[in-house]
């Protein structure tokens, strides 16, 4: 089959549609579950003006990492590097996730790619993945550790595990909520950040309701 020629420029229009396309087909069935074929008949392309645009799959996947990658510094990075204090920031956390949550039409796809589903053992994309949760630890460590010095937490030992144990649950957020309802989510984040300000020995922010909810109940180490 001849190759389509080259465009003269690329269309950019197209492009998006290609990484949406694959972003989506990538998350719901894998790295190994998706081939380039598919994706271009789902674009309405041809296999070789695929290649115009990303030169394999490999480079296709890497994109899509880094758009989920974006996701979460627009939704949760982002907003907290942008807080007042360390409080605020950590309020962020919980509440970037639950805008993931309710903004993303494509959950499903972004858990998927999140947690890694399908087989997938390149290193190019093993070594972005690693780079990428941990440049995200580090950044969560660093906000509780500057918190701890401003007496806002307290916690045993160092940051970087309590930032691991927050990344697991971004993760168990996005995968739970493949099977409950969005309202069954929001509950269940808004209930972990009540965890986190209370484990950490720091009052919960007005914006949680706290106060409410625990009429009767012994208030919170201050």
């Amino acid at each position: 089959m001849t190759q389509p020629p080259k465009p003269a420029v690329i269309d950019l229009e197209t492009r998006e549609r290609i990484l949406q396309t694959a972003f989506e087909m990538f998350g719901r069935y894998g790295y190994d579950g998706v081939s380039i074929d598919q994706i271009s008949k789902a674009c309405g392309l041809s296999k070789g003006a695929m290649y115009w645009y990303f030169r394999n799959k490999e480079a296709l996947f890497v994109e899509c990492v880094k758009r989920l990658r974006k996701l979460f510094v627009a939704h949760i990075y982002g907003p907290m590097a942008g807080a007042d204090n360390p409080c605020e920031q950590m309020l962020k956390f919980f509440q970037g996730i639950e805008s993931i949550l309710k903004d993303s039409e494509n959950l499903e796809s972004v858990s998927g790619l999140l947690i890694g589903v399908g087989r997938v053992d390149r290193d190019l994309i093993k070594e972005f993945r690693v780079r990428a949760r941990r440049d995200a630890e580090q950044f969560l460590a660093s906000i509780l550790e500057n918190g701890r010095q401003f007496k806002h937490f307290r916690f045993l030992g160092d940051a970087l595990p309590v930032a691991r144990a927050l990344f697991i649950v971004l993760e168990g957020c996005l995968v739970q909520a493949r099977s409950d309802t969005a309202e069954q989510t929001a509950d269940a984040v808004h209930r972990l950040a009540l965890g986190f300000f209370l484990a950490c020995g720091a009052k919960p922010p007005a914006e949680l309701g706290y106060e409410t909810l625990a009429s009767g109940v012994p208030a919170p180490i201050s």
